[in-house]
């Protein structure tokens, strides 16, 4: 592992490459990053936490093969559905008709949703250090009913300052399993996103989406049945997330012949490790022949 990597100055080099645009979408203005091999197929990226710097690393990498497109979730809804068919609206706004989806943490459930509610534009299915609605992590936010609100009133009147701080604090347990190269990299990349003192805005609001999970109803196989072999399921192997609840993902997606392995690290082992997920996400595509389909990119 290269000891000299440094988050920040990573991603400060990629804004220059890749800057931020903005789109009106329904009238609401969507900060987004578009870029990539021109011409490939587009790869839609959801991410955890509303920490859409933690792609920053595939983006640079899959670029070279592939169009990617991140972008900033937007607050106006905190309803799934909604903020799916948003994402949706977004792919037609910019003339793109088939993604690759890859999400990680929340953002691979919210990848789930959008292979249901749309796959008319879906050509794969990546996911990562996530799981799915029929998990015990989503029925305990059920219990949580009467403490959310309390918890958001809080999290709203604390100061963006200290509440980065908190967060910082908060990610050395997410940590704690990676070496000491790849803790140091993770703490850059914690400490990219606390900079930006408008993350607090973004986190509430992931707070309350996530939230709202708690009444999603559960999968099918049907859901999915368009991508059989089409799905990869990375399940790192001291993700916070329980043993039964990756079960129960790798349950979901193994009856329909995904490839389903168990990765090395924790939580963020895909940022602090990216080489080695991107590794085996480019070796999924290529397999699927995916790497040679046309985006169907109208510009």
């Amino acid at each position: 592992m290269n000891d000299t990597r440094d988050f920040k100055k990573e991603y400060d080099a990629f804004l220059k490459k890749v800057p931020y645009q903005t789109a009106v979408v329904d009238g609401v203005a969507v900060r987004y990053q578009y870029g990539g091999q021109a011409g490939a197929p587009v790869i839609l990226f959801f991410n955890g936490l509303e920490m859409q710097e933690m792609w920053m690393p595939y983006a640079e990498r899959l670029g070279k093969k592939y169009r990617f497109l991140i972008y900033e979730y937007p607050l106006h809804t905190t309803n799934a559905d909604e903020q799916i068919d948003f994402a949706a609206k977004l792919l037609k706004a910019l003339s793109i008709e088939k993604v690759i989806l890859i999400g990680a943490s929340d953002g691979g459930v919210y990848a789930q949703i959008f292979a249901k509610r749309h796959p008319e534009s879906v050509l794969a299915m990546l996911l990562t250090t996530t799981l799915t609605v029929d998990s015990d992590y989503v029925r305990d936010i059920r219990k949580e009913r009467f403490s959310t609100p309390i918890l958001l009133l809080l999290l709203k009147l604390v100061p963006a300052k200290t509440e980065m701080k908190l967060l910082l604090k908060k990610s050395t347990g997410f940590l704690a399993c990676e070496s000491e190269a790849d803790r140091e990299y993770g703490r850059g990349f914690y400490e990219t996103v606390a900079s930006d003192l408008h993350y607090k805005q973004r986190f509430i609001h992931s707070f309350k989406c996530v939230y709202m999970l708690k009444d999603y109803p559960l999968f099918k196989e049907s859901d999915f049945e368009y991508l059989r072999g089409k799905i990869q399921v990375l399940l790192p192997e001291k993700d916070i997330f329980k043993k039964e609840d990756q079960d129960r993902l790798a349950d979901l997606f193994g009856k329909l012949d995904a490839e389903i392995l168990h990765v090395p690290g924790g939580h963020v082992g895909f940022i602090v490790q990216s080489a080695y997920y991107i590794d085996l996400m480019e070796k999924f595509l290529e397999k699927n022949g995916i790497w040679q389909i046309s985006s169907g990119l109208r510009r």
